[in-house]
């Protein structure tokens, strides 16, 4: 909406997201299981103010709630009303590509989101507040970002900086071809307490690594390498992870089918009682990392993933896939996406986490309207069944979402 003559103007949009989910044996059995399913409300609503060329003004506000879950709302299941964003950018020293001061509240998301994303899948989105300034070349794009992440209170208008914690970083992206992209990146993070299986106290880790993803022809590809060193408590962290994730569309094929497979190893914590920390630490990866059940994440883990996706219709996406889990480290535990610790690995020798059979719907009823349909069932493995409740786990979830 343009506002007055000239380069000023306005736009609004927002997101409307109603989901149902139920589960048989949330996280394998442990803890408050309910009977039945309940319901996760998520709402965004943004605006985007241009004043000229060189300033500009976001703001989002966030609302989120649930209903019905036995045992009440997850840490990232409710936030009644907040500021999600509210950030200034200022352009400058340059006639084409501008750089530009970024200061405030503000989403991160980088590659993949396997280490820095926002996450979308949640009930409740991330922010983080600091400064960030984005410097554009012709092939390529850096980022320069200092800032703490925002503490999400279930409150109105309560959220603030973590005065517990600091997330720091270059990420570069560089267009090696019109389809093919390399990233470097260094990211630093530091937190007054972390608890591994090695047990919990100050952390701060730099995780150095690069990335090579795009598209050749029918080909899709999207891996990644870092290491990560840094201190923990009295230790110091030497640990590391890796990811290849590779796709074939058959695209003269009926119902387009795309075949792919996916492998992630992060490293794990071959002795606690040592000087070494081995567990690799996901920093601020996406949500329900392997699946919409939010079980396993990406700490000690070694596994595969094979897919399928399907379009019977334009308006129609239907992906299929089983995944295998297994520790890298029999030492140590299994954890969350954001590196929480599930259960600890001096309990069990076994090495085999599960498997997981998944199949998701995605159609498209109308523009800008999507309504998913999942059914994932988990199968868990001998460290499991070994470590009690370790019961299989049925989960289903509907979503209606609406962008604007």
């Amino acid at each position: 909406m343009r506002l007055r003559e000239g380069e000023t103007y306005l736009t609004i949009g927002g997101d409307v997201r109603e989901v149902y989910e139920s589960y048989d044996h949330q996280y394998w059995g442990d803890g408050p299981q309910g009977q039945g399913g309940w319901l996760v409300h998520h709402y965004l609503f943004h605006g985007d103010l241009h004043v000229n060329p060189s300033l500009r003004v976001f703001g989002e506000l966030q609302a989120a709630f649930e209903n019905g879950r036995n045992g009440g709302p997850r840490p990232y299941d409710q936030d009644k009303l907040d500021i999600h964003q509210a950030f200034i950018d200022i352009n400058c020293c340059g006639s084409q590509q501008k750089i530009t001061l970024r200061a405030g509240r503000q989403e991160l998301y980088y590659g993949s989101g396997r280490l820095v994303d926002a996450r979308f899948g949640l009930n409740t989105r991330i922010s983080f507040d600091g400064l960030k300034v984005i410097i554009p070349s012709k092939s390529s794009n850096t980022e320069v970002f200092a800032t703490r992440p925002t503490l999400l209170r279930p409150g109105i208008f309560d959220d603030s900086p973590d005065s517990q914690k600091w997330f720091w970083g270059i990420y570069n992206t560089t267009a090696v071809k019109p389809s093919v992209s390399l990233d470097l990146y260094y990211l630093g993070y530091k937190a007054a307490s972390q608890t591994f299986a090695a047990g919990t106290g100050e952390f701060q880790s730099n995780t150095i690594g690069g990335r090579w993803a795009g598209k050749t022809g029918n080909r899709d590809f999207d891996e990644e390498a870092n290491v990560q060193v840094g201190t923990f408590k009295n230790s110091d962290i030497r640990a590391w992870s890796a990811a290849l994730y590779n796709g074939y569309t058959f695209e003269h094929v009926r119902e387009t089918p795309r075949i792919s497979l996916r492998s992630d190893v992060t490293s794990g914590d071959s002795d606690p009682n040592d000087r070494h920390l081995g567990s690799f630490f996901p920093i601020y990866a996406r949500g329900k990392y392997f699946g919409e059940a939010d079980l396993n994440g990406p700490v000690n883990t070694i596994d595969i993933i094979p897919a399928l996706d399907l379009h019977p219709r334009s308006d129609l996406l239907v992906n299929l896939s089983y995944g295998a889990f297994w520790r890298e480290s029999i030492h140590d535990g299994i954890y969350g996406f954001a590196g929480n610790l599930y259960k600890p690995g001096n309990e069990s020798r076994a090495r085999m986490i599960g498997q997981q059979a998944e199949i998701d719907f995605n159609y498209f009823i109308m523009p800008h309207t999507l309504m998913r349909v999942i059914y994932q069932h988990f199968f868990p493995g001998r460290f499991l069944k070994e470590t009690p409740p370790g019961q299989d786990v049925n989960y289903v979830t509907v979503w209606f979402d609406y962008h604007f």
